[in-house]
């Protein structure tokens, strides 16, 4: 996870730099031959630098972890345990526990950021050589709307509104085209769509990926709505951090994401606020389905002539026997298809506002 705050960045670059400091170190720690909690090698920084830094490659990662805890569900679980240098775990105040994938982080292994954070910052002051003056901490302010996943630069817990009240602000300035519930309108996809990502058949139409079975992070969508919407004036001043609050309150209750371990939801005349969204991204219904993807980069051969028979057409040669994913066996197209590939007709809505 990232942060524009130099202290943030410097105390979680320099946590995970140790461990490449560590590596390259000749204590009982580090030294080559050695391992990290008896299983991945503790000269990790050392064998990635001697592979051109190619901490992704199979070969690099079957090194540092042995062959069998770099594939397959060893190779999950693995990445559940902080010492491991391609460590996808996080901090508990982030996903509300032990959801083991849920906030992508820079892995230890890699070496290339820890070298030159080590390498530019002094005194918790970074260098930046050739590119300008620094801006001040005032005036980076005016531009700085980001919210970490930790919650870091949510709006003050004062700031906030009911949820009735931020309902009234979604159907305004929402509603037209995500449905005054969240529902969907004009070719825009739903926000709130009681449905399962779980299909039980290949032929059964695509789900629809909405807040309540989807989105992994309440914190992250307040974040998203107040850069990006409304489409035509984004973080629009008329609305402000208030108005943001309240409306990400509302769809939060229309998928009725819970509140507690109670199972209990948002009331209407709750007051919504940064606190009370920190809370809630616990019991966001997909978070645990995430994960960092570290596994080795694979480059297939492409065919482009005289090509094998599975890879052609039906996967038995025949160029003409083919069905496209777009479309349902019937040869209907799947919900929403028409509108997302902007094949809709001009008019007020998504390809022809």
């Amino acid at each position: 996870m990232f942060s524009t705050k130099k202290t943030l960045v410097a105390a979680t670059v320099a946590t995970l730099f140790a461990g490449s400091a560590n590596a390259m170190s000749g204590s009982s720690d580090g030294s080559a031959g050695e391992k990290i909690n008896g299983k991945y090698a503790a000269n990790y920084a050392e064998i990635i630098r001697e592979a051109d830094g190619k901490y992704l490659d199979a070969k690099v990662i079957e090194a540092i972890l042995g062959k069998d805890a770099a594939h397959g569900r060893d190779g999950l679980e693995g990445k559940l345990d902080p010492a491991n240098p391609y460590s996808f775990e996080v901090d508990d105040s982030i996903d509300g526990g032990n959801h083991g994938n849920a906030q992508c982080k820079v892995p230890a292994a890699f070496v290339e950021v820890h070298d030159s954070v080590a390498k530019n910052y002094y005194n918790d002051n970074f260098t930046a050589y050739g590119f300008g003056t620094p801006i001040a901490e005032d005036a980076l302010k005016v531009w700085n709307i980001v919210v970490d996943g930790d919650g870091k630069g949510l709006p003050d817990p004062s700031v906030g509104m009911t949820v009735e009240e931020g309902g009234k602000l979604y159907v305004q300035y929402c509603g037209m085209c995500h449905g005054e519930f969240g529902e969907g309108a004009k070719g825009y996809l739903p926000l709130a769509v009681d449905e399962t990502l779980v299909t039980s058949s290949f032929d059964d139409p695509a789900p629809m990926k909405t807040v309540g079975n989807y989105w992994p992070y309440a914190v992250t969508l307040f974040d998203y709505i107040r850069r990006t919407m409304p489409f035509w004036t984004p973080n629009a001043p008329f609305i402000g951090d208030a108005g943001y609050m309240g409306m990400v309150g509302y769809i939060l209750q229309s998928n009725y994401v819970k509140i507690d371990d109670e199972g209990n939801e948002l009331e209407d005349d709750t007051f919504f606020n940064s606190e009370l969204l920190m809370k809630m991204n616990k019991y966001m219904k997909n978070q645990g389905n995430y994960f960092c993807d570290h596994r080795p980069v694979i480059h297939n051969e492409r065919c482009m002539s005289n090509c094998p028979d599975y890879m052609v057409g039906d996967g038995k040669g025949d160029i003409h026997n083919y069905r496209q994913a777009r479309r349902l066996p019937d040869g209907t197209p799947q919900y929403n298809v028409p509108q997302r590939l902007h094949e809709d007709p001009p008019g007020v809505g998504h390809a022809g506002m």
